[in-house]
């Protein structure tokens, strides 16, 4: 919760865990749109099917997302979500944020299943 509108650094995540749910999405540029228009980041984050691949690669994903996959029991950046030039948010959307309760149950130690890719080299 924040009573100061340029606290707010909108981020959502696209949690797909099919392919055909991730190529539905992708054909919807309007509503990936809407959340860039926030002046966030959108990210994807793409599970594996059963045989244990990820169920797209990066590029298949529009470069403006970032993307993580899943490799193993971690979240991996495979691509970095570029940021946005923050735009004011609409006063309802703002205030809609500043109203949201956290989500409870989640520890700070949830943040080490987030890993980036070891440089190459």
């Amino acid at each position: 919760n924040t009573s100061v509108a340029t606290y707010v650094d909108p981020v959502v995540h696209e949690i797909k865990v099919c392919r055909s749910d991730l190529l539905g999405d992708l054909r919807r540029p309007d509503k990936r749109a809407a959340y860039l228009d926030l002046g966030g980041e959108c990210w994807y984050v793409l599970g594996n099917d059963g045989r244990g691949r990820c169920i797209a690669d990066a590029d298949e994903v529009p470069a403006h997302c970032g993307v993580m996959v899943l490799q193993g029991e971690r979240l991996v950046v495979a691509r970095a979500a570029p940021r946005q030039q923050r735009q004011e948010l609409p006063f309802a959307v703002w205030l809609a944020l500043a109203k949201a309760t956290p989500v409870t149950g989640l520890d700070d130690d949830a943040q080490g299943l987030l890993t980036t890719p070891p440089a190459d080299g």
